[in-house]
């Protein structure tokens, strides 16, 4: 056994005594509670639409699959599914709608009638490119919950509260080149037999980019693309980010203090920017003298208060 099926082998094992219900549910927010498609891209095809409070599928692949209208990186999807005989759709993760599956990767949705599918393709898997390891109940006309869980190069996906699938993407040769950041889609039903449907309700996001704290352990990663994203997310959120990228700063970690240095400046530049608005620049100015006063570190200090003097200046 190589060093990666070790790694992958034990957080198998962890996630499968881990039920994903039994984790934080503060920060979801909903993409489809049943009412509207406000949050999704909806295609002049069709292909999908609301019956009492579920969204529905059943076009016999004759519409448009459905895009988030946000991209996001790192974050939990929940949603429920439920297949008729031969149902078949699927979850997409991290892709451009303009090429979709050339730039993301397809959460399965099938029934298992349609017919048959090996583990590489069967719901669950991350078709063709990882296969299941925990095949999940594979019955149709029956709700079925999913949580797809993206975090930075690892993708878990959970059916029934089970994990089925643990992907370090960086490991699979077929994903080389796919897409981190992205939009979520819904694929329109396209069974070979007419009458044939896939229904979705309760899906729900979390967005882990909006966590300082997930943020915060991007800047130590040794992989410098996933170093970026942090920062980009890290300046996204800028006044909420300014206190724990001074304790970075603080800390030993020579690439992740010179990371968190430099975003520290580009939230300043930001909120001193012509155009910014005061509410902005005065969180940023609030928490930057609040992180200086509590700070640890004579160098961090210094420099939180000459960023205050920037702000002040202008």
């Amino acid at each position: 056994m190589n060093f990666h099926h070790f790694i992958l082998s034990s957080l198998i094992i962890a996630f499968h005594f881990i039920p994903c219900r039994a984790q934080e549910d503060t920060g979801f927010i909903p993409l489809f509670d049943g009412s509207n498609l406000d949050a999704w891209i909806v295609g002049e095809k069709g292909g999908f639409e609301i019956i009492n409070g579920e969204l529905v599928t059943g076009s016999h692949d004759q519409g448009d699959n459905l895009f988030t209208k946000a991209w996001y990186c790192n974050y939990v999807l929940r949603l429920e599914f439920l297949l008729s005989e031969v149902g078949n759709s699927g979850v997409l993760i991290r892709c451009d709608p303009r090429a979709a599956w050339e730039t993301g990767a397809e959460v399965q949705l099938l029934a298992p009638w349609t017919p048959w599918r090996d583990d590489l393709h069967c719901t669950g898997s991350l078709y063709g490119h990882v296969a299941v390891t925990n095949r999940p109940d594979e019955t149709t006309g029956k709700w079925h919950t999913m949580e797809i869980r993206c975090d930075r190069n690892t993708v878990a996906i959970s059916v029934d509260d089970k994990l089925a699938t643990l992907a370090r993407t960086d490991t699979v040769s077929t994903m080389e080149g796919k897409l981190l950041c992205g939009a979520i889609g819904l694929q329109v039903n396209h069974a070979s037999k007419a009458g044939q449907y896939a229904k979705f309700r309760n899906i729900y996001i979390r967005d882990l980019d909006l966590d300082p704290a997930y943020v915060s352990k991007g800047f130590y990663e040794t992989d410098s693309v996933l170093r970026r994203e942090a920062y980009d997310a890290a300046l996204s959120l800028g006044a909420g980010m300014i206190e724990p990228l001074a304790t970075i700063m603080t800390g030993e970690d020579p690439l992740a203090k010179s990371g968190s240095k430099q975003i520290l400046f580009d939230i300043v530049a930001r909120a001193t920017a012509p155009r910014c608005e005061k509410k902005y620049k005065d969180d940023v100015a609030a928490a930057l003298e609040k992180s200086a006063g509590i700070a640890t570190s004579d160098f961090t200090r210094n420099y939180l208060e000459w960023l205050s003097g920037m702000i002040n200046y202008r």
